[in-house]
């Protein structure tokens, strides 16, 4: 299973800059859809509506695409111990924080990989690859 930060999934749903860069690297795998991506992708959704940068029947259909891929099996929703994924969150930015300068969002996308168990990792964002690759997770280059 392959973990997206929200930065990459969005750019699978709603066309971005590196949109289809995104979607080739991800093709045919499966792609982890934890309850933070599920947060995180609407509300960079809305977000897009707020800012005038889309149209509520855009966001309808990145939605509907969502879904589809739910259903199919290209997302899959895996078993989440947020109890565990923060207990994990709360040890990276204690060891990995003052040296990285981490986000707490780039924490706990990482905590919730390597919890989760992820077979690999992409970002775009500098941080949070460097803390992914210090966890040891297995980075898709973006």
């Amino acid at each position: 299973m392959t973990y997206l930060d929200t930065s990459c999934l969005v750019k699978l749903y709603y066309p971005e800059p590196d949109s289809a860069r995104v979607a080739g690297l991800v093709a045919g795998k499966t792609i982890c859809y934890t309850q933070l991506h599920e947060l995180e992708f609407q509300n960079a959704l809305q977000l897009k509506v707020f800012l005038k940068g889309a149209t509520p029947s855009q966001i309808a259909a990145a939605n509907g695409l969502i879904q589809t891929d739910l259903l199919s099996g290209v997302l899959v929703a895996p078993a989440e111990n947020w109890e565990e994924i923060l207990a994990e969150a709360v040890k990276l930015s204690q060891n990995h924080t003052s040296r990285l300068g981490c986000r707490s969002i780039d924490i706990l996308h990482c905590a919730a990989a390597a919890v989760v168990g992820a077979a690999e990792f992409m970002t775009g964002d500098t941080r949070q690859r460097q803390l992914a690759q210090a966890i040891g997770l297995n980075l898709i280059s973006f």
